[in-house]
């Protein structure tokens, strides 16, 4: 009897030892989670020319400036010690507000740029103190682009796979011959969130101006092709930033409606869609006119660039027909 007592007091003193040893391992998992004190955002009153949007996270703070009517979207990714801008606009009537902004914020900083078309390089000329990056093919496109360098005197830097910029990491990847020749997107896995520049538009007309079904290749067979990919690894993630419009959350769902829109687009001009007054498109304004009754909610974009004179007097308009 003697040694049974012993031994059920050994099990107990062990048990409980065990319990309380498992009990520190649980709370030693449990972690306060980082937060950054950012205080206050720069006045919204600094953009008269556009709209701000800030989302305010435990160690991030996003800044969505979107300019004009088109909209044209600027991204600040803000961390504890450090910016990044993703694209600088249009104009520099723009970039001169942008850069007040970005003064108020006063950190240190680099910029992103997603693609070789103006309205996303335009304010440069404000930010030649910073680092440029770009996907290298599209950094190479920008080192040789006359209105580029003009603006920007210094080389950007080509990145290839993943980069560390403004403490994050960014992963570069591109489509080719879709809304332009090469569309490049980034993300950075560790905050989920990604940036499509003119691949994905939000409740937006998109630029169809490089669209050409007759030359052979189909550019929005690749547009879809890419977004379908950017939906299958992106859907998860907790924000996509676009080039036109800010950004979204339901990433899948803004991925779904640039789908519907660009197979729309496709079937008007390739005259497998009937318009509303029946037959068949036959010049870019039936097309644009018919888009804009089927999508009455989207902002004004870049599908108006499609027009004839819309670059120039005599400007032929895009190559549909």
């Amino acid at each position: 009897m003697k040694y049974l007592k012993l031994n059920f007091w050994f099990l107990t003193i062990i048990a409980s030892t065990l319990l309380v040893s498992c009990s520190n391992d649980d709370n030693s998992e449990q972690t306060t989670p980082i937060m950054v004190e950012f205080g206050e955002a720069p006045s919204r009153s600094l953009i008269t020319t556009g709209e701000v949007n800030v989302i305010t996270e435990n160690t991030v703070r996003y800044h969505t400036i979107d300019f004009a009517a088109a909209p044209y979207t600027v991204t600040i990714v803000e961390t504890e010690d450090n910016i990044v801008l993703v694209d600088l606009g249009p104009a520099p009537a723009f970039a001169d507000e942008l850069e007040t902004y970005v003064d108020a914020i006063n950190k240190p900083g680099a910029v992103i740029i997603t693609h070789n078309h103006g309205d996303h390089y335009g304010g440069a000329g404000n930010f030649t103190d910073l680092d440029f990056y770009a996907e290298n093919t599209v950094a190479d496109q920008l080192n040789n682009t006359d209105d580029f360098t003009s603006l920007y005197p210094n080389s950007v830097i080509g990145v290839s796979g993943s980069q560390e910029i403004g403490g994050l990491t960014f992963s570069f990847d591109k489509v080719s011959n879709a809304e332009t020749g090469e569309n490049s997107f980034l993300y950075n896995e560790e905050l989920k969130i990604v940036f499509s520049g003119d691949l994905v538009y939000n409740l937006t007309h998109p630029y169809l101006r490089e669209y050409t079904p007759n030359a052979g290749e189909d550019e929005i067979d690749n547009w879809v092709a890419g977004l379908n990919i950017l939906k299958t690894n992106f859907s998860g993630y907790s924000h996509l930033f676009v080039g036109h419009n800010g950004s979204r959350s339901d990433v899948g769902t803004v991925i779904d409606e640039n789908i519907d829109y660009l197979q729309t687009a496709q079937g008007l001009i390739k005259g497998t869609e009937t318009i509303s007054g029946g037959g068949t498109a036959s010049t870019q304004q039936e097309v644009v006119d018919e888009l804009e009754l089927r999508y009455p909610n989207y902002l004004e974009g870049g599908i108006y660039l499609s027009l004839p004179d819309a670059f120039f007097p005599g400007d032929p308009g895009a190559d549909w027909f």
